[in-house]
């Protein structure tokens, strides 16, 4: 998916302007790059354009943190008072989702699941059914 495509589809899920949904996208980007491993968050950055790849990797990698400081750290992060961290992170996270192969999708969901985020992944667009996998692909 382009970074145009990406920008829109968040800007229509967050009912936000372009600008109030660019820095949705990247503050859900920095605070999901933070949790997750350093080699997962690499490859995620790998499959989007340069300007939504940066912020999974500039932070520390590897985070353990809750679901409701996911969001926390994401409404922190937020520019904008029209989206709530929470939306913005459902709204970012099923773009993101949409947006790379079903691998890597799939990888993403798994750690989610791992991390107790299983909330957060409900209320996305995102549909990836992991249950087919055998657990070593898991």
């Amino acid at each position: 998916m382009e970074a145009t495509a990406i920008a829109e589809t968040v800007s229509d899920r967050t009912e936000a302007d372009e600008e109030g949904a660019e820095d949705a996208t990247r503050a859900v980007l920095t605070t999901l790059g933070e949790r997750l491993g350093e080699d997962q968050a690499r490859d995620l950055a790998a499959q989007l354009p340069g300007e939504y790849a940066d912020p999974l990797t500039e932070g520390e990698a590897g985070q353990r943190f809750s679901e409701e400081e996911f969001i926390s750290r994401v409404d922190q992060r937020l520019d904008t008072l029209e989206i709530s961290g929470d939306r913005a992170a459902t709204a970012v996270l099923g773009t993101i989702l949409e947006a790379v192969d079903e691998d890597e999708r799939a990888a993403v969901v798994d750690q989610f699941e791992h991390y107790g985020f299983e909330e957060l992944l409900s209320e996305t667009d995102a549909d990836v059914d992991v249950s087919e996998r055998s657990p070593r692909e898991r």
